[in-house]
């Protein structure tokens, strides 16, 4: 099944979806989320093609579904359809998949992650992959410079630590509000947007739920840089956890961004 209204070629599109249908050995909590590009394209045909407050009908949009695909294939995958002019939106997955996709960025494009926890560890029960360090691993490749991570409500000590000593910029959840969007420098953007930033109550079914986390203020912020985003993932649904919340959450950002950036 293709995500809703995402018919035309890749040649002809603009925006270029597909999926990752991949999780860690050892998942920290809950395990499922390979499951989540198939149920996210799924729910995304709940919703009408037609944006009404955008007055944007994504029928006529030039969307391509290029199915799934192994993470180790997506880096190229990602250079490729920036080079190609085009905005790639994958659909994880474990947050262990975005060091992979932002490992062929070119040196002007920052990274802005949203995220319940820091993902600033070293390694994680000895895997250095593991969705726990995710930030820790694009913070190596990309420098302090180009990285920021938001919402954050959760960390170890350690990380805690490390984050100070290395001058990884993180802003806690308290200190969230929309308006931070125009205080972010980078003028090219790739988002990471883990779905457990969101308060339980909004989504339930991610792989580590964090309680008072945001709400759709979210959508206000991701709105505010959209036309400077020119890649982006959505990790960390677990459809085995879900009642459905968190994966229409997830295919409704992803067709608001479109929208958003065809405003």
């Amino acid at each position: 099944m293709k995500f809703a209204d995402a018919e035309q070629s890749y040649e002809e599109a603009r925006y270029i979806i597909f999926g990752i249908p991949y999780e860690d050995v050892e998942m920290s909590f809950r395990a499922g989320t390979k499951e989540a590009p198939s149920i996210i394209r799924y729910v995304s045909w709940d919703y009408e093609s037609y944006c009404m407050f955008h007055d944007i009908d994504l029928q006529e949009i030039p969307i391509h579904d290029a199915g799934d695909m192994e993470p180790e294939r997506a880096a190229e995958f990602v250079k490729k359809c920036i080079d190609d002019k085009k905005i790639p939106i994958a659909i994880g997955g474990a947050h262990s998949i975005s060091p992979y996709l932002t490992s062929l960025l070119s040196n002007d494009v920052g990274i802005v992650i949203l995220d319940a926890h820091m993902d600033f560890r070293t390694e994680y029960l000895g895997d250095a992959t593991s969705h726990a360090c995710a930030a820790r691993r694009i913070f190596e490749k990309v420098g302090k410079e180009r990285i920021i991570s938001i919402g954050i409500r959760s960390a170890s000590k350690e990380e805690i630590k490390d984050a100070r000593e290395l001058d990884f910029k993180y802003y806690t959840v308290s200190e969230f509000n929309k308006n931070m969007a125009d205080e972010i420098p980078f003028k090219k953007i790739y988002l990471s947007l883990d779905m457990d930033v969101f308060d339980p109550c909004y989504a339930p079914g991610v792989s580590n739920p964090e309680p008072m986390g945001l709400g759709y203020e979210v959508f206000d912020f991701i709105e505010k840089i959209a036309d400077r985003i020119i890649a982006m993932d959505v990790v960390e649904v677990c459809p085995p956890y879900d009642d459905g919340r968190a994966a229409l959450l997830a295919a409704k950002v992803i067709r608001d961004f479109i929208a958003w950036r065809e405003q």
